[in-house]
């Protein structure tokens, strides 16, 4: 089966997520100007959701997204090796290294998104470590355990194979004679990491992964999750930070002193507000498929669609505490994995003094014109639409609240089938 899931969410004045320059992120739409929130923002603060941690358990015991791999292994050989060197340990974290060709870290990296995709978008370049290192110099997606699974493979090869380990944590500085010797041994070292590696959590299935290593394996995103871009054209407006001395009233010696605040920040704050439009989809086959376990993937199905409407993106929420929740939430269940984006609905941007209303006249009228024409004849439509967005799509069975939503879409889903 497969889910799609349209949003229109209002976000009072915020900056959910900053560019390189501390503006919220925007981008060019139909000729004018767009708020925009990226994809893997949206994504990490999906998998990092309560409804995920309460259906998956927390997401630092579930999955990590790190460059400390080696640190992790060489950790947990310590537990397990209580006598390993330094030295040894500082090979088996070259080696691990070496495995993973480094990735340039993009400028406009924010500490509240993560902005090296966690599927097919993490930038490269040729260069690796040579020396002993922590880190593998690109960020590796993976469930912690996979740190103990090939620490334990990397004893293993100590205790009964002592050249073939030291060939493989020597690397470059082996002698090509022994890498020949060992080329057997070594492959099928390596492949039982890779296979360790193949068992997947859910937010590995949902949002994919992708490495430059032969020790991990690539992993084809189930669920696809678009930039979110605001309907309308946007204004970045600033502000700036003040903040006044209790005390100055009192200890000020004189008039002028006690006038002002007593702290003027020199750099602005900037912020937008905007009515979003939100996309995501899932294939519900390829999540069952990566997870090799129905009943989850129906599950995360349902979590989804809770979490891409409960969560917000943290940049900036102590200033400004921008918390909104969609007013229009559209989900589609079909049989045909055919992704229809409804973003062309607000290509002309819409107008008006309540944009949210415009927002959900614009969408009706593109679901049931142009994506009319395209859509797959077998499609279920549920359709929370309050408010000002309140709107009838044709097709479209009406719900009340988020808990009625999510259960009749996986009332949708086959039970014990084929999904």
């Amino acid at each position: 089966m497969f889910i799609q899931i349209h949003m229109l969410q209002s976000v009072p004045p915020g900056n959910l997520n900053r560019d390189d320059t501390g503006q919220p992120k925007k981008c060019i739409f139909g000729g004018v100007t767009r708020g925009r929130i990226s994809s893997q923002c949206l994504k990490r603060h999906i998998r990092h959701s309560l409804q995920f941690k309460e259906a998956f358990g927390d997401p630092l015991d579930r999955t990590v997204r790190t460059t400390y791999l080696p640190r992790m292994v060489a950790d947990e050989l310590k537990k397990i090796k209580p006598e390993i060197s330094e030295e040894e340990l500082n090979k088996i974290k070259a080696a691990l290294a070496s495995k993973f060709i480094k990735a340039e870290k993009s400028k406009g990296e924010s500490d509240e998104e993560g902005e090296n995709n966690e599927n097919q978008e993490q930038p490269q370049s040729k260069s690796a470590p040579t020396d002993a290192t922590d880190q593998t110099g690109q960020l590796v997606f993976f469930p912690p355990p996979f740190a103990k699974e090939i620490a334990l493979l990397v004893s293993n090869l100590m205790d009964t194979k002592r050249e073939v380990f030291q060939v493989w944590a020597d690397g470059k500085k082996s002698k090509k004679k022994e890498k020949d010797q060992y080329k057997n041994d070594l492959k099928k070292f390596e492949g039982e990491i890779f296979k360790k590696s193949e068992k997947l959590t859910v937010d590995i299935g949902l949002f994919g992964r992708m490495t430059t290593s032969d020790l991990v394996v690539n992993v084809e995103a189930a669920c696809q999750v678009a930039h979110a871009i605001s309907t309308h054209e946007v204004i970045i407006e600033s502000d700036y930070f003040t903040a006044m001395d209790d005390k100055k009233e009192e200890f000020a010696s004189t008039q002028t002193e006690r006038a002002g605040a007593a702290f003027l920040s020199s750099d602005a704050t900037y912020f937008n507000s905007a009515v979003y439009y939100k996309y995501f989809n899932l294939d519900v086959a390829a999540l069952k498929e990566h997870l090799k376990d129905e009943s989850v993937a129906q599950a995360a199905a349902g979590v989804l669609v809770r979490a891409a409407a409960g969560v917000n993106p943290t940049g900036k929420q102590n200033s400004f505490a921008a918390h909104g929740v969609p007013e229009l939430i559209l989900v589609e269940v079909s049989k045909a994995k055919h992704p229809i984006s409804y973003a062309n609905a607000f290509l002309k941007p819409v107008n008006g003094s309540d944009f949210m209303a415009e927002s959900a006249k614009a969408l009706n009228d593109y679901v049931n014109t142009v994506a009319k024409a395209f859509v797959p004849k077998e499609m279920d439509r549920v359709l929370l639409a309050v408010g000002s967005a309140s709107v009838i799509i044709e097709g479209a069975e009406r719900v009340d609240t988020i808990d009625a939503l999510v259960n009749l879409v996986i009332g949708l889903l086959p039970q014990g089938g084929s999904v």
